[in-house]
């Protein structure tokens, strides 16, 4: 479009030059215009502004020179368009062909060498002769189960002692250590004594467990047997009441509540470490407070499936009638007491758990640890409001 606008100007300028350089030329033959020629060759162009010029047609239609060579100017297909730059030869210099990239990895004949063909592995494995050779008669199997280190010594090889670096940094840790090498029971199922002893020295003097918890780490490690419970806790009461008594009581709470002992085996324990004696640190009564059934007004108490108030009072009567009679009577008030006192409720009021049968087992335990005949005796002698 751009080129044919240019070809029709330059034939239409083209052809107005030629009409012009036509009228010249005619001029030239005429000659000037004087006078009364000049009148009439005024006169004689006057209808041409009306008319139809012939001049205009004459010379545009046949101009020779609108087919011009300018129309094919080289200028469109420049050969700039196709420079070098398209080819350059730098893409292809040396990317795609390093020979660096195939250099030591793909053939490393290293990684072929040894282990194609092993000798090794087939000659002794299948003839070996020592299956059938020390089996059946083998002696040193039975050599280290029948002997036993003694009382006195501690089991185990020197890499399983490095409990011994830490006596004096933390001698709880040392203790499970001992306790877990040397155990308390010897391999024919009887108890060590002196073992168990040398662990309470441990314990109640030297005062390594500070904690009443701590003591289910301990039970555990000592590896005791359920069926045969009561020949290590008994012993434990026994020198616990002799020596350091005070807080005995949730000791045996602790280990009740972390599933370490049954409560037939304190029965038991207690009925011999405590047979006649008095309880003037309530250990008792302790113990028995802190698994008293958790409910409304008792939210401190132990909560256990199959745990109720006449399991509860089975062990009441179970660990407190081995005591002297007035130590027993003091110990149930106490711990009377101390659940009216610690619930915020009189037990009256308490119809959850202390129901009229309840509270009338109640005052006959009282009265039979008292040696009352009559209830209105124990009525005199007790704060506790035990009558509905």
């Amino acid at each position: 479009a751009v080129l044919s606008r240019v070809v029709w100007v330059l034939g239409w300028s083209a052809a107005h030059v030629g009409a012009m350089a036509a009228a010249g030329e005619k001029r030239l033959a005429d000659g000037p215009l004087e006078g009364p020629r000049l009148a009439k060759v005024a006169k004689a162009k006057a209808p041409v502004a009306k008319g139809k010029a012939p001049v205009a047609k004459a010379p545009v239609s046949k101009a020779p020179m609108a087919k011009a060579p300018i129309a094919k100017a080289p200028i469109a297909k420049a050969p700039v368009a196709k420079a070098a730059v398209a080819k350059a030869p730098v893409v292809k210099a040396s990317l795609g062909k390093a020979p660096v990239a195939k250099a030591t990895v793909g053939k490393a004949p290293v990684a072929k060498a040894p282990l194609v063909k092993p000798p090794v592995g087939t000659a002794p494995v299948g003839k070996a002769p020592l299956l059938k050779a020390p089996i059946g008669n083998a002696p040193m199997a039975k050599a280290p189960v029948v002997e036993h280190p003694s009382e006195s010594s501690t089991a185990g090889a020197p890499k399983i002692d490095s409990w011994k670096e830490f006596e004096e940094s933390d001698p709880l840790y040392a203790l499970l250590g001992e306790v877990s090498n040397d155990k308390v029971f010897g391999p024919d199922g009887q108890v060590r004594l002196a073992t168990v002893e040398r662990y309470l020295q441990k314990c109640f003097i030297q005062k390594v467990i500070t904690q009443p918890k701590d003591w289910v780490e301990v039970w555990a490690a000592m590896d005791i047997p359920v069926d045969n419970q009561v020949a290590v806790l008994e012993p434990i009461l026994s020198f616990a009441i002799k020596h350091s008594p005070e807080g005995l009581g949730k000791v045996v709470s602790e280990l009740l509540i972390g599933h370490r002992v049954k409560t037939k085996s304190i029965e038991e324990s207690v009925a011999v470490a405590y047979k006649g004696l008095d309880d003037k640190y309530f250990n008792m009564a302790d113990f028995l407070f802190a698994i008293f059934p958790r409910g409304p007004t008792s939210p401190w108490g132990w909560s256990r499936i199959g745990w109720s108030w006449q399991e509860w009072w089975k062990l009441v009567e179970g660990t407190l009638s081995p005591l002297d009679g007035l130590a027993a009577f003091d110990s149930l008030v106490e711990l009377l007491s101390r659940i009216e006192r610690e619930g915020q409720t009189i037990l009256v009021e308490q119809p959850q758990l202390w129901t009229e049968k309840r509270l009338s087992a109640a005052r006959a335990l009282l009265c039979k640890f008292a040696g009352f005949d009559k209830e209105e005796d124990l009525l005199a002698c007790v704060d506790i409001d035990l009558d509905m």
